[in-house]
């Protein structure tokens, strides 16, 4: 019987995977309900150890049926262009996740601005300030890659300029940016506490910031092997605004989190070194991209005149 249960177990059927799945999605979602009521019974361990052997039951399932589930969805996305546009192109799956992110960055503007309406929090009205003018950046340098595009069909070394135009005009944005990031940080050192965030929507908010970190340092590192310059500059303003959300979240994590140990003055000190790591971040980006792009935009240049002699 035993043998079974574990034969069983090591080779689920489809089913039972699908049921462990919506098991492990419940359990997380009780672990979060524990320690947003600050339970601290023996039942709540009980449940951490629950959700931690289904967790670690949904990845062994997601490893062992990998190649089926990969064969599957090959024949699935073959059947859909843009399906299979996204899994077999890295430029375009760059620019789709980016105007998808250009969508969430609009949902954040609003849905910051409402707080700030109805807390009459200038925290959150400098934030949604602040996205505006990222989503501003992000809609503006795809304008310019699709304007690019049909300038440059069938040239390549048009093309080639043009991106580095691009980029080098993203950097002298961001460096723009840098002057509504300098006053979002510096109300974050004033004020360091922001109004009517529960610990359910820091926790939340937590997850998706270290998703986004990780992510946008991954892609920034691998977006170089494409030598893509337009591409480079989506992943760049990625990683600007993952680094602005890293600080948003030790702000809101010490409002939330933090006893009355903690002096105004050590909350006032780490949200200023954090503020002056992003700031200095995004500078350094900005300058780099610049550096980079009149570089290249000369050797293109020399290299075209020399051509021509």
């Amino acid at each position: 019987m035993m043998g079974r249960i574990l034969s069983f177990l090591k080779r689920p059927n489809a089913a039972f995977i699908i049921v462990v799945w919506i098991m492990t999605v419940i359990a997380v979602a009780a672990d979060i309900a524990v320690l947003a009521a600050s339970y601290k019974e023996w039942p709540s361990y009980v449940v951490y150890a629950l959700s931690a052997i289904l967790l670690g039951y949904s990845a062994y399932t997601l490893a062992a049926c990998r190649h089926t589930v990969r064969q599957r969805a090959a024949a699935v996305i073959a059947r859909h262009p843009f399906l299979n546009n996204i899994f077999v192109s890295y430029g375009f799956r760059t620019v789709t996740f980016f105007v998808l992110s250009l969508a969430v960055n609009v949902a954040f503007v609003l849905f910051n601005a409402v707080l700030g309406v109805v807390t009459c929090s200038l925290w959150y009205g400098i934030i949604a300030t602040y996205y505006v003018f990222l989503g501003a950046l992000r809609a503006f340098i795809l304008f310019l890659s699709y304007r690019a595009r049909r300038r440059s069909e069938g040239n390549e070394r048009l093309a080639a300029e043009l991106k580095l135009r691009i980029y080098r005009l993203c950097g002298i944005l961001i460096l723009a940016l840098e002057i509504a990031l300098a006053a979002a940080v510096s109300l974050m050192v004033m004020y360091g506490k922001p109004t009517q965030y529960s610990e359910v929507m820091a926790i939340a908010a937590a997850a998706y910031t270290f998703y986004k970190v990780i992510f946008a340092v991954y892609n920034v590192f691998k977006v170089r092997r494409y030598n893509d310059r337009v591409l480079q500059c989506l992943r760049d303003i990625n990683l600007t605004d993952a680094a602005v959300s890293l600080l948003s979240l030790q702000v809101t994590l010490i409002a939330v989190f933090s006893d009355e140990q903690v002096s105004a003055s050590e909350i006032t000190a780490m949200n200023s070194v954090t503020g002056f790591a992003v700031c200095a971040l995004t500078i350094a980006l900005g300058i780099a991209m610049i550096i980079v792009g009149c570089r290249q935009l000369g050797r293109l240049k020399n290299g075209y005149e020399s051509g021509r002699e």
